[in-house]
């Protein structure tokens, strides 16, 4: 005698498409209307004044003349390089540290990143200047210690831009590398523990290369937000090499100078643009958005 058993009910059907099929299916289409009406007031508005102020009274090719300009896209580019590097190496580090850390221990870290997000700009930014000053903190620090007899002398040039501006970029490199930790498989790491890896070459060859997309996302991130830099390194930086958006910033104070101005941040705008273009093409971050959305 056998027993039958009677089969089990089946899973209801997942709506194909997603959320823009749920959307689309139960009539709530509508609330794809304040978000187009808030990035056409928001966003579309100032870009058409923007493109409008350009091509008034030649501001685009006075903009393209202007030597300071054409010394300060290169000057930028590699700001943004250097410290979207310094970034990804503190932000790797960072979220690692995340990955290892017991509860307590991930709480304070995550508080402590989360301080620089609830922390204004502009106050981290003389935080860094009282630490910068030719007898601010750390002359005093360093001072103490036997190690500095002169007054420091890096506040208002280009290296003094740099922590602070990691300082602010870290939360932006840290998040997207600590979701790609998240979905390490524990499987692997006990595996390698089992063929006898040691931490580091586990870290090296299992975890580093499963880390390579959010390191590729936030380094994009890092970078095209660098590129708008504006308060950082115009207060900490050397006032005689501004960037772009310094310069950007100054200009806006000139009388009848506002067409240059809006021509230099259309250009800085095409700029961004073709570099998250570049990115999407190398990286296929749109592929992987639309592949999490499905």
């Amino acid at each position: 005698m056998s027993l039958s058993t009677a089969p089990a009910p089946a899973a209801p059907a997942r709506p194909r498409g997603g959320l823009r099929g749920l959307l689309t299916g139960s009539g709530a289409g509508w609330l794809l209307g304040p978000p187009l009406v808030f990035l056409v007031l928001l966003l579309g508005l100032p870009i058409l004044f923007l493109v409008i102020r350009t091509f008034t009274n030649s501001g685009l090719s006075t903009a393209l003349d202007d030597q300071s300009f054409r010394e300060a896209i290169p000057r930028t580019l590699l700001m943004a390089a250097i410290v979207t590097a310094l970034t990804l190496v503190a932000g790797t580090i960072y979220a690692l540290a995340l990955g290892l850390a017991p509860r307590w221990g991930q709480v304070v870290l995550f508080g402590l990143l989360f301080m620089i997000f609830w922390t204004p700009l502009l106050v981290r930014t003389y935080g860094w200047i009282l630490l910068q000053l030719p007898q601010g903190g750390i002359y005093w620090a360093l001072h103490g210690i036997g190690l500095l007899d002169e007054p420091l002398e890096v506040y208002q040039k280009t290296i003094a831009a740099y922590p602070a501006m990691v300082h602010v970029m870290l939360p932006y490199a840290v998040l997207p590398i600590f979701q790609s930790l998240r979905q390490i498989e524990p499987t692997q790491l006990r595996a390698a523990r089992v063929m006898g890896a040691k931490p580091l070459l586990t870290i090296r060859r299992v975890v580093l290369p499963q880390l390579r997309p959010g390191m590729l996302s936030a380094a994009v991130l890092v970078f095209i937000i660098s590129l708008g830099f504006y308060v950082t390194p115009s207060l900490l930086g050397d006032p005689t090499s501004p960037t772009v958006a310094g310069l950007i910033g100054s200009t806006f104070n000139q009388p009848q100078a506002d067409n240059v101005a809006s021509a230099m941040s259309l250009l800085l705008l095409a700029v961004v643009v073709v570099v998250y273009a570049l990115a999407d093409r190398i990286l296929g971050m749109s592929k992987q958005w639309e592949q999490e959305r499905a």
